[in-house]
């Protein structure tokens, strides 16, 4: 695999804060959401017009073009991840502040940086592992599993944290086979409409015209976080890039003080910091390879 150039680097971190920051504004559009509307409405807001708005950005190509892949189980497999994390996090934030539950889901980038290495072939060098430790340790003082009632909860975004390694390694191996960015959105968005649509229909209830505008919303931005993501990933590797997830933290945050007033206790702010120190630590030890 050839390494990336800095300029690369640099463009793939910019575009994956931009997708993360997004991907925050999904979550707490789905916790407003979770009040009135049903699972499978939210899941299919998600999704319901990101299909049809890729085939326009991407000129209407012909089906067979935009759906063409040598690998379709590796496609599938990486449609399925992010139901299961969209799935596991709209149940995450009906029980818990939106800062806490992105702050659990957050295991996921650091085990993306212990993985990168044994299945993608990736050089993961100290700074990296150190950053997986402080990461992990942020995670648990959040979580604090088995010392509050948020542990409880903190199941649906471990669950989410660990098919967000998936999806993200699952992405760097479709790039790094030369899959085109849109066929790889095209087989996610296809798979999470396939099985959100007949959900939103058994579990419909009545949809407000405040409901759907936000569902639109949903829409469109999750579409634009998925396309950001994938082409961060055509700029810069896996362990480099994970790290930089760290920033929905923030957009989380923000958005359920502003949306929720909820306001994070010491906790959960000292695990916000220490993922945020964790991450710019990997990214200087990163830069100085």
């Amino acid at each position: 695999m050839q390494p990336h150039s800095r300029g690369e680097t640099l463009k793939g971190i910019l575009l994956l804060v931009a997708s993360v920051s997004l991907f925050g504004v999904v979550d707490g559009l789905s916790k407003v959401l979770v009040e009135t509307q049903s699972f499978g409405q939210i899941m299919l807001a998600r999704y319901g017009l990101a299909l049809p708005l890729l085939y326009v950005v991407s000129g209407f190509p012909r089906p067979a073009t935009l759906f063409r892949t040598t690998k379709p189980g590796t496609q599938i497999m990486r449609g399925v991840a992010p139901l299961i994390i969209g799935g596991s996090m709209v149940f995450a934030v009906r029980y818990l502040p939106l800062a806490e539950a992105t702050v659990i889901l957050f295991a996921g980038p650091f085990i993306v940086v212990a993985l990168s290495g044994p299945l993608l072939g990736e050089r993961v060098g100290p700074a990296s592992w150190i950053g997986v430790v402080l990461g992990f340790i942020a995670v648990f003082m959040v979580a604090r599993p088995g010392f509050s009632d948020v542990s409880v909860y903190a199941l649906f975004p471990f669950v989410a944290a660990l098919f967000y390694a998936v999806f993200q390694l699952l992405t760097r191996h479709l790039s790094a086979a030369a899959e085109q960015t849109e066929t790889t959105l095209a087989w996610t968005l296809a798979i999470g409409l396939a099985v959100s649509l007949p959900l939103a229909i058994i579990e419909w209830v009545p949809v407000s015209a405040t409901a759907w505008a936000l569902g639109l919303v949903l829409s469109l931005v999750f579409a634009g976080a998925q396309l950001l993501l994938v082409r961060a990933y055509n700029y810069a590797t896996a362990n480099v890039l994970a790290p930089f997830s760290y920033v929905q933290i923030i957009a989380a945050t923000l958005f359920g003080l502003i949306a929720f007033s909820d306001i994070p206790d010491l906790w959960t702010l000292t695990g916000i910091a220490l993922i945020i120190a964790a991450g710019i630590y990997v990214m200087r030890g990163s830069a100085g390879r």
